[in-house]
């Protein structure tokens, strides 16, 4: 009794460790799985799924997908509530198994041996898995569609022997063995391929039948004719899906709509082109672009932040895509967990947006640049305006200071106060019209004499004559003079037999000396930017050559040698 009960012991061990070996033994060789599985559904395909006793057969046969299917991980175990639906399902699919679930489980395993090829990289492993799903593909014709329907028979092929010998084929897949499955995501099933594999298979079968019936032909001919047409059709896809005339073909145009996410690249340039056109303001701008985000099906909110406080619109959930550049921070919110792919294509559309919003900002800072620039031009150009007056109002309370004849003095302060007030004034006004100066043309013997009478009571040569008809911006000529003759008294206390000629022929005006030469180094950026210098040569004469390219003058040196410089104003060529 005490043998018999440890004989029984070790029986039950033995039997306990037996399914636990077997999976162990079988989850290295997914072969032998498929090649179990293939030989159940052939048993069920072949009239087996009418005997209950076979019809058993359907739960082994899901017990071994499960264990091969490459999906998830087979180490994983499942909960109790996981555990009743697969018991449930597995019960159901048993009592109403029949060909149209036999046919429909052959189409979705031969779609996923399909998916898997493409992720195979050994070569004896790909002939095994093209092995498996021709095996499936002969199961389906010639062993569950003639269950469908006892018009459908076989006739002249002989089915009967299909039964019985063709299982003696699934032996070969032991001689094509295939690696563990690996089951990470993306690494194992291409779910694309899959889907066209099961779709070409649902239309061979069916179109099959729909050409036996409206053909009158018999299944096998049907068959025959399907076969050739659908290779027919696949060889005319496969050449424009990548063509060799010079075409992107169907798989450029699918795999681009795919990444797309339904909105091409195309059309959220067009729509950055549109809003940048619409919107001036870069936060108004991007503001603009998040709402053309919010309308699209599979955003639910976002949130954008730039220089001030984070803006939200819609739902915030838990799938979200973030991306910051360069001081811009957005962010989209998903209905569902965003793919790899999908992420990818979100990230060009962001970093699309941030480019074209930087750009808007840095176009409106060189906006304000510019502004503050000639701000800060006509501000240095009116400064050195006044203190020119200045300078002549010095020249005046000197002259009056000196004990002169009265009547001669005020007759100086006659004519010179009227001009200096209307100086000041054309200066002042300046200063509203920070843009740029107003062009008044006056006669060019008119703007002579003034300038003759402004400075009669300094020793000049005044050369050229005016013409009463011709026309010169005032303005223009009034600064260009006041600098040039500035400049060449400073010099004359320098030099005090220093000689200064005036002249003024054709619209031309210039300003001589016999001086010394200016300095070659400084000659050069003279008039192209403000220079340092004692005599005051630099931010004046800098602004009057800006100010004359303005009204489609040149203030230029034309020659600069010991004993003659010259400063000539005359229109551009």
């Amino acid at each position: 009794m005490i043998l018999v009960s440890i004989l029984g012991q070790s029986c039950l061990k033995m039997n306990a460790r037996f399914p636990i070996f077997m999976i162990g033994w079988l989850l290295p060789r997914p072969h032998v799985l498929l090649a179990f599985h293939l030989l159940i559904l052939h048993l069920l395909a072949f009239g087996g799924w009418q005997i209950p006793a076979v019809r058993l057969l359907w739960l082994v046969a899901l017990g071994l997908f499960l264990i091969w299917q490459p999906f998830v991980a087979g180490e994983q175990s499942i909960n109790v509530r996981q555990g009743v639906a697969l018991f449930f399902v597995a019960v159901a699919t048993a009592v109403v198994l029949g060909p149209w679930l036999l046919l429909i489980w052959s189409g979705a395993l031969a779609a996923v041996i399909g998916g898997r090829v493409i992720w195979t990289e050994r070569r004896r492993e790909r002939l095994g898995y093209l092995f498996a799903f021709g095996y499936l593909v002969a199961v389906s014709i010639f062993g569950v569609v003639p269950e469908l329907s006892s018009a459908i028979v076989l006739d002249p092929l002989p089915r009967d022997l299909f039964a019985c010998y063709m299982p003696l084929l699934l032996p070969c897949l032991f001689l094509f063995p295939a690696a563990p499955l690996r089951r990470r995501a993306g690494d194992a099933f291409d779910l694309f391929y899959g889907v066209q594999v099961f779709l070409v298979l649902a239309v061979f079968v069916l179109g099959a039948l729909a050409y036996m019936l409206v053909g009158n032909v018999s299944y096998v001919e049907s068959l025959i004719q399907t076969s050739l047409m659908l290779a027919g059709a696949l060889l005319v896809v496969a050449w424009a899906w990548n063509p060799r005339a010079g075409f992107s073909g169907l798989g450029s145009a699918i795999s681009r709509y795919l990444l797309s996410v339904g909105l091409p690249l195309e059309q959220w340039l067009v729509q950055l082109s549109e809003e940048s056109e619409r919107e001036p303001e870069p936060e108004l701008f991007l503001a603009a672009v998040m709402r053309r985000l919010a309308v699209l099906s599979w955003v639910r909110g976002g949130t954008w932040k730039t220089t001030g406080e984070a803006v939200t619109f819609g739902i915030e959930t838990s799938f979200q895509h973030h991306f910051q550049a360069q001081g811009v921070s957005l962010s989209l919110s998903f209905r569902h967990p965003p793919s790899p792919a999908m992420r990818w294509y979100i990230g060009l559309l962001m970093q699309l947006v941030t480019e074209f919003y930087l750009v808007k900002r840095q176009t409106y800072d060189l906006q304000k640049m510019g502004y503050l620039q000639a701000v800060y031009e006509t501000g240095a150009r009116v400064t050195h305006d006044v203190k020119n007056l200045l300078q002549s109002m010095q020249v005046l309370c000197y002259a009056a200071a000196r004990p002169n004849d009265p009547v001669q003095t005020a007759a100086l302060l006659g004519r010179q106060l009227p001009l200096i007030t209307e100086r000041l004034k054309t200066t002042l006004e300046k200063l509203q019209s920070p843009r740029g100066d107003s062009v008044d043309l006056v006669s060019e013997m008119d703007w002579w004499s003034a300038v003759r009478v402004r400075y009669a009571h300094i020793s000049l040569i005044w050369e050229g004559g005016a013409a009463n008809w011709r026309k010169i911006p005032g303005g223009l000529f009034d600064s260009v003079a006041e600098n040039l003759l500035q400049n060449a008294l400073a010099k004359r206390q320098r030099y005090p037999d220093l000689e200064i000629r005036v002249g003024l022929q054709e619209g031309r005006l210039w300003v001589a000396d016999n001086g010394a030469k200016i300095e070659t180094a400084l000659a050069f950026i003279l008039l192209r930017e403000p220079v340092p210098s004692e005599d005051g040569l630099g931010i004046g004469l800098y602004h009057a050559a800006r100010q004359a390219e303005g009204v489609g003058y040149r203030l230029r040196l034309t020659e600069n040698q010991d004993g003659r410089v010259v400063f000539e104003l005359s229109e551009t060529a």
